[in-house]
């Protein structure tokens, strides 16, 4: 549930504590004189096993820890995942403060323990494939592997190894002593973390969930190994533990290798943390901040319930009135008939260990946040005067049934709805009963809890300004099918050239609708750079036979999801609807595609959301360099242009500039069209010939010609980006590379990226020894390329203190690569790798229907990617050299940081 999900706010790497005093037990020594009697040895069994619907099964053992299985056989992929309870911030007792729980969770995850070593974990996780990850909230901190069907016996294996056997040697302490401080750091200076922490000291007065889930920096910095230790051991105790395996698994098989790997695991003295009530709120609390960034952001907050009270579904449904979708009132208010907020949210939290929150958070102009403020209050107020109206209520609730099936579609989101709905309730299944609570919800209801809890005087508001706003301011077990009913892509080319991509994958009454058109970035030109994206958002705001509202009505009374975006080579649509629905949105695409009307007061409004996008990206490290070294490419580059444009060009384009881009670049026969999910194919083709099928080809439509090879850079050029963000620098290096027309170089280039950063997932050679030498939060590599030829690019967020460091590194690794090769044992780690990750990624409709879209209108075919493996398989070590050679020698370097370039 979502509401339960933003409360646990924490990505893998945050991490909080409690002030809940927990006593450690001690224990009576036997009486002087008298010897203890034996221990007899426990070896643990199952002492009940229930199946559930959905094909899941709950056992536990004698131990006291669950486990949960569900067989899901629609790809060949499992997640194998722990929880563990009381532990999280909100429960580190003594050591509130100190971010115990985060700490613990970084040495853990992949860490030495009595059998084997840090690296020996590492080249055994490398064997089997997929991603592993661990992350801690205010409530659990939890550990997963996702990784293939087949390997999950040894998933399991590493995974309860790690919560058992832990060994926590003082260098990997030390090693994630610095990385936690690094993130302390740069969390201080990232605005949604800090809105988010604040909220929390504001919303919560005396309970321990007050705190930051990665702790205080002062306190951290005094945490000793022999702390950490004691917390392990006191808190990873099989009671604590919930084991939850979801994907291409047989359940018994499961079952058998948990209890043999937990066998010995046993039960200890209760370790259960007694967290104190927080006090009703009696007055508004506020705080006002100022960082770095063009906008304003604020969150409106008053306390509600939590988990267990019934009135968390009436302001579940409030929620979605207010900000889902086009239609909802907020962001219909603030963003559709006058852009005046750049981003509006709204979600009801509700923990199971505390009462929880209801919030609005809002991003604007400055000078536009007086209205957003004003009007976000008078849609609360509206909701608490007058009844919402049945439509809007229907339209709410759908939205929310349509929500959790798509939270259904990977096993990775299977896993945490089980063991979420677990721990706060005692019902795995709890997520579709709460769905099915949802659709009980009533109008008086929701104007209820409006009435209720949305009080002036339990208000709570954080403000974050721009850097000098103050100076300014004037005042204040039934079996699982073995297969699904699937059936391979079917490719038709229309008359008009218009390519159509259909394929039933019927797992889930789930359809995906996407389009997409050669016309990115690099169809733009230097003085209307930001052109593809202006229209390309503008495809919504009107067409000849739909409205702009009535394009976001229907979307929001199906409860379905309309995404528009432009990047550097491509534009396109994506829609993602029920079964019955699928039809009917296919009709209104059709419209968005080919006859879009662009009105001239729509464009203004776009024209300024983007203008603010623009602005918000100088705000975030990362988007800033991008941004830096996109800018510093040559003018005749095709990539030397940003999607979202430049401020001077997106404020000068206009209506006609609109017209005329999308009569030249969104035709059929430069328009690859896709449908795949729980369809009949032959019914929605003959659909797609009526209606796509009418629209003229264009006979005079030319993509222009790119080469293949990059032009190599004879040295490297060096760049530096002077920030205002405290104790944070980035680099950047990139490196010139083939286009996607030269899959066997690009095959060579992903193995590098492989050995390196780990392949698209944390890990590889720069990961480890940056992290390990405490000079990086991140690091990682990615290939920015596509129609013509582009650039891999390594990205690392550091201190800036060791900027040179970072770059040192990065440059000598690849050097070492040129000459002394690869271990072939690390080699073939890192294609194993690739070939699980690549499967990992294409299990939804969406996911395949993406790539195929992408490879068939790039030239490749809609059945390249099916090769990829191979590919992956026959690339020799000599061709990883050679690319090292001729593509990675010299290279764009850009940095930034708040101080300038050492000379």
């Amino acid at each position: 549930m979502s509401s339960r999900q933003l409360l646990a706010w924490c990505v893998c790497v945050l991490s909080c504590a409690t002030t809940a005093v927990a006593q450690r037990p001690t224990l009576k020594p036997a009486p002087a004189g008298k010897t203890a009697p034996p221990v007899a040895k426990v070896e643990n069994v199952y002492t009940s096993r229930e199946t559930l619907a959905k094909g899941v099964t709950l056992a536990r053992m004698t131990n006291g820890m669950a486990v949960i299985v569900q067989e899901n056989h629609s790809a060949p992929v499992a997640t194998v995942r722990c929880y563990v309870s009381n532990t999280g911030s909100a429960y580190e007792g003594r050591d509130l403060g100190a971010g115990l729980s985060h700490m613990l969770e970084h040495i853990l995850a992949g860490g030495s323990t009595t059998r084997r070593t840090k690296a020996q974990f590492s080249e055994l996780f490398d064997s089997l494939g997929g991603k592993t990850n661990a992350y801690t909230s205010e409530s659990v901190t939890a550990f997963h592997i996702d990784c293939p069907g087949s390997a999950v016996n040894l998933a399991i294996e590493l995974i309860a190894d790690n919560m058992q056997n832990s060994t926590i040697p003082e260098n990997e302490y030390v090693q994630e002593l610095g990385v936690v401080q690094r993130e302390l750091e740069m969390y201080a200076a990232e605005r949604e973390a800090v809105l988010y922490d604040t909220l929390k000291l504001l919303i919560y007065a005396e309970h321990p969930a007050r705190h930051p889930i990665v702790g205080y920096q002062d306190v951290v910095q005094q945490v000793r190994r022999e702390d950490v230790i004691a917390y392990y051991k006191h808190r990873y105790v099989p009671q604590n533990m919930t084991v939850v395996v979801v994907g291409d698994i047989e359940t018994d098989s499961v079952l058998e290798t948990v209890l043999a790997m937990f066998k010995s695991f046993r039960r200890t003295t209760e370790r259960t943390v007694s967290l104190p009530t927080e006090p009703d709120q009696v007055s508004p609390r506020s705080m006002r901040l100022e960082m770095e960034g063009p906008s304003t952001q604020a969150v409106f907050a008053w306390p509600t319930v939590p988990l267990q009270n019934s009135d968390l579904y009436a302001l579940d449904v409030a929620s979605f009135i207010l900000t889902h979708g086009d239609t909802s009132r907020l962001v219909h208010r603030l963003q559709i008939e006058e852009p005046l907020a750049d981003a509006i949210d709204s979600a009801s939290n509700t923990p199971g260990y505390v009462r929880g929150w209801f919030q609005v958070t809002v991003q604007s102009e400055p000078a536009k946040f007086a209205e957003v403020q004003k009007i976000t209050f008078e849609e609360i107020e509206r909701l608490q005067s007058e009844p919402v109206q049945e439509q809007e209520l229907a339209k709410a609730k759908r939205q929310k049934a349509v929500e959790h099936v798509m939270r259904q579609q990977t096993v990775e989101n299977q896993a945490e709805s089980l063991s979420e709905s677990f721990r706060s309730t005692g019902d795995p299944l709890f997520d579709s009963r709460y769905v099915e609570e949802i659709q009980k919800v009533t109008a008086e209801q929701v104007q209820e809890v409006a009435k209720k809890y949305f009080v002036a005087a339990k208000l709570n508001t954080v403000i974050i300004e721009p850097l000098g706003s103050r100076a300014t301011q004037t005042g204040g077990t039934t079996p699982a099918p073995k297969a699904e009913t699937e059936t391979p892509i079917l490719k038709k080319q229309l008359a008009n050239g218009l390519t159509v991509l259909l394929k039933k994958q019927a797992n889930l009454p789930l359809v995906t609708i996407q389009a997409f058109v050669k016309a990115g970035a690099v169809a733009d030109t230097a003085e209307k750079s930001g052109l593809a994206a202006l229209t390309t958002s503008m495809l919504e705001k009107g067409t000849t036979k739909y409205s702009a509202d009535e394009i976001a009505e229907h979307f929001d009374s199906v409860g379905g999801t309309l995404a528009l975006d432009s990047r550097s080579n491509t534009s396109y649509l994506q829609a993602a609807v029920l079964k019955p629905d699928a039809l009917t949105t296919l009709d209104l695409m059709q419209q968005m595609l080919q006859a879009p009307t662009f009105p001239e007061e729509e464009v203004g409004k776009v024209q300024q959301l983007q203008l603010a996008q623009i602005a918000d990206r100088k705000s975030e490290a990362q988007t800033e360099i991008l941004d830096f070294w996109t800018g510093l490419l040559p003018a005749s580059t095709p990539y030397s242009r940003k999607a979202l444009g430049e401020q001077a060009t997106v404020a000068k384009l206009t209506v006609t500039d609109c017209q005329q881009f999308h009569s030249r670049y969104f035709v059929p026969n430069n328009m690859v069209l896709s449908v795949f999910g729980d369809i009949d194919p032959e019914a929605v083709l003959r659909q797609i010939e009526d209606s796509f099928g009418k629209a003229p080809k264009a006979t005079k439509f030319q993509w222009p010609e790119f080469p293949t090879a990059p032009a190599l850079l004879l040295a490297d050029a060096k760049h530096h980006l002077v920030h205002q963000k405290p104790n944070t620098a980035m680099v950047l290096l990139a490196f010139p590379m083939v286009s996607v027309r030269d899959p066997k170089t690009r095959a060579a280039i992903d193995v590098l990226e492989a050995v390196l950063t780990g392949g698209g997932g944390a890990g590889g050679r720069f990961h480890e020894e940056l992290r390990g030498d405490q000079l990086v939060y991140y690091v990682f590599g990615m290939p920015m390329t596509g129609l013509a030829p582009g650039y891999f690019v390594f990205l690392a967020q550091t201190r800036p203190e060791s900027l040179e460091q970072v770059v040192a590194h990065i440059q000598n690794g690849l050097v070492k690569i040129r000459n002394e090769g690869i271990p072939a044992d690390e080699f073939a780690r890192a294609k194993s790798k690739l070939v699980v990750a690549h499967a990992m990624s294409k299990t939804t409709p969406a996911e395949r229907a993406f790539q195929a879209s992408i490879d068939e209108l790039y030239g490749l075919g809609y059945n390249f990617d099916e090769t990829y493996p191979e590919r992956i398989g026959a690339v020799k070590l000599e061709d990883v050299l050679a690319v090292v050679t001729k593509y990675f020698r010299h290279g764009i370097v850009a940095t930034s940081a708040p101080e300038p370039a050492k000379p």
